[in-house]
């Protein structure tokens, strides 16, 4: 039996997890062992940890190293607590290979862990761009000291292989939440509207908007008013959900609860969980914001995205996603071509790209052949 430990410290990494973990328990070759920490333990957040649980997903342990401030030195303070709490993980535990799921920088401290304990690295979901956030050079970093790589479509794949990871190391798999969303418990529209006091008759959007670190054109704060003032301008309502845990991300969040307080047409949640989320898009007019979820999972349900700004740019895009700067009028440009009746039958014949729902199928068929030997352990550099 292969013992999988499984780190997880942010809301948007459980509708991933959840079909794998599930898929590895019935599996008499694998033992799936899942640490909880970060952002789900922080009530500021939405503690998730409540929707872990809600799930029956069994927690093996748990890992504490928040430090309260939106400021770049308790970012490093984390990180660094990081790095301690989950290494007494490493000496308590005994596990055989670690799997690290995306790209962000607290990741570093299951990485770097893994290393000097000697584990073999997992990693989902490398070979991405993002060239407006510093998740692109974490991803990378992870890619370079990990064993077993999957990814979500052929042109990731290629990109790893360009960065000169061995072939037999890399597996096209699809995305998890696809997945995620092929089985997840149906909830009424007319119980989703009531929970998020929504009125039937006027049309729903959802907004979800983080801090982008690598871009100074515009200020964070200047760019989010610029959101609410295009979107005011429209007849509709809008589910406004709070930004993730990175450097900027109070600026946006005490803005759109004062706006939310004010103006009954802004709903302002923590957290929608995705059972919420993946229940309410097919019941929207499009998704905005600079949000992954934006770029992957909504082309699924082949529903508009308005991208706003760079954080997402390097991605693959699919037809429904709309990109655009972040003035008011280029805002409004794309919510009118979003809205548009051309653009809406468009898109329902497009072909989606990060798979069909068979993700951890394919992922648990991989882990299960798992030798771990001198050819597994040991990486080489493929110089192209």
């Amino acid at each position: 039996m292969i013992k999988v430990a499984i780190f997880t410290s942010s809301r948007s990494e459980i509708s991933s997890l959840r079909p794998l973990i599930e898929k590895m328990r019935k599996e008499s070759k694998i033992k799936p062992m899942l640490f909880v920490g970060g952002t789900h333990l922080i009530k500021k957040y939405g503690r998730t940890l409540d929707e872990i649980e809600k799930l029956k997903i069994k927690v093996t342990d748990y890992f504490n190293y928040y430090f309260a401030g939106n400021t770049k030195h308790n970012f490093i303070k984390s990180l660094t607590r990081a790095h301690e709490k989950i290494g007494k993980i490493f000496e308590k535990f005994n596990f055989d290979i670690v799997c690290v799921i995306g790209d962000r920088f607290e990741k570093l401290a299951e990485v770097n862990n893994a290393i000097l304990f000697n584990k073999p690295i997992i990693h989902l979901f490398g070979g991405e761009k993002t060239e407006g956030v510093i998740d692109e050079q974490v991803r990378h970093m992870i890619t370079k000291a990990s064993h077993l790589h999957f990814v979500t479509c052929k042109e990731y794949k290629k990109n790893l292989l360009n960065m000169g990871e061995q072939e037999f190391r890399v597996h096209q798999s699809g995305s998890l939440t696809i997945d995620n969303i092929k089985n997840i418990k149906k909830i009424s529209q007319k119980r989703l509207f009531k929970k998020f006091k929504l009125n039937y008759i006027k049309p729903v959007g959802i907004l979800t908007y983080h801090p982008v670190a690598l871009e100074n054109k515009i200020s964070t704060l200047q760019q989010i008013k610029n959101i609410f003032n295009a979107l005011s301008e429209y007849d509709m309502q809008f589910i406004v959900t709070a930004p993730g845990h990175e450097y900027g991300r109070d600026k946006i969040d005490n803005f759109i609860k004062k706006i939310s307080e004010k103006n009954t047409k802004f709903f302002y949640v923590k957290s929608l969980g995705f059972e919420n989320l993946f229940n309410l898009i097919p019941h929207c007019k499009f998704v905005i914001g600079n949000s992954s979820s934006g770029i992957v999972e909504v082309p699924y349900f082949k529903i508009p995205t308005i991208n706003i700004g760079d954080r997402q740019k390097g991605r693959i895009f699919h037809k429904s996603i709309i990109s655009c700067g972040y003035t008011s009028n280029e805002i409004k440009k794309s919510l009118n071509k979003a809205l548009s009746r051309d653009f809406i039958n468009k898109i329902k014949k497009m072909n989606y790209k990060f798979g069909n729902g068979n993700a951890s199928n394919k992922i648990v068929k991989v882990i299960k052949k798992i030798r771990l030997d001198e050819k597994f352990l040991r990486k080489k550099l493929i110089s192209n």
